[in-house]
């Protein structure tokens, strides 16, 4: 029997079994042979072979700190990362209602993904339908944030008024007696509890006549404006 190459089957199936024949699993090689190890190294021999590693926030001479965690280098920006160019200030924040959008397109499944941050987020003190009657409210452990359907801004009108880009910028930063969020919510995150809470005042405001409510006065800083 002869393959498509001419070589007999027979005669090759012999030949891989005098080539495993020859082969004894007990021989020893010779020491001078084995070379786990180098003989010569040369400095940057050394390192690719014993490859040292440094422990976190460990010590080290290296740097004129001994410190092995490094700053990154100035100028660089994590990987995904998009730089918030609106500085912490009255001015930052005034841009940021002027010129920030919401760059997520609201749909049904990033408002519910907007409801479940702000749950886990902001109830505690917003309350679940937005009014500032949260559980920390209720405990008095701090005063009420106005209500997002009647509430007015520390800075002047309602907050059913206010700029996306001022509530982005107060969750990005903080604002009066709320802190900084960023740490917590990345920016998509923040666009979508801003895409719901935008929504809790559309259904609130379609679902009665706001026109016969009257706002509430400032009596406490709010947290989403100024």
């Amino acid at each position: 029997m002869k393959n498509i190459y001419g070589i007999s089957v027979l005669a090759f199936i012999a030949i891989v079994v005098l080539l495993v024949s020859c082969a004894d699993p007990s021989r020893e090689y010779s020491s001078d042979l084995q070379h786990f190890e180098p003989t010569v190294q040369f400095t940057a021999d050394v390192d690719m072979y014993v490859s040292p590693s440094l422990e976190t926030y460990g010590e080290t001479d290296l740097f004129s700190d001994n410190m092995t965690a490094r700053h990154p280098v100035p100028g660089t920006i994590p990987r995904g990362h998009i730089p918030y160019l609106y500085e912490n200030t009255n001015e930052g924040y005034k841009l940021a209602g002027d010129s920030l959008k919401n760059p997520i397109a609201a749909s049904p499944e990033v408002i519910e993904k907007g409801k479940d941050l702000y749950i886990k987020f902001c109830v505690h003190c917003h309350g679940d339908k937005g009014n500032g009657d949260g559980i920390i409210i209720k405990n008095e452990k701090f005063p009420p944030p106005p209500s997002y359907l009647t509430g007015v801004s520390s800075g002047g009108g309602a907050l059913l008024d206010l700029p996306e880009g001022k509530m982005f910028h107060s969750i990005t930063y903080g604002r009066n007696l709320m802190g900084s969020h960023a740490s917590q919510l990345n920016a998509d995150e923040r666009w979508m509890i801003i895409h719901y809470i935008k929504d809790l005042q559309k259904s609130a405001t379609t679902s009665a006549d706001m026109s016969d409510v009257e706002t509430e006065p400032v009596s406490e800083p709010d947290s989403l404006g100024k």
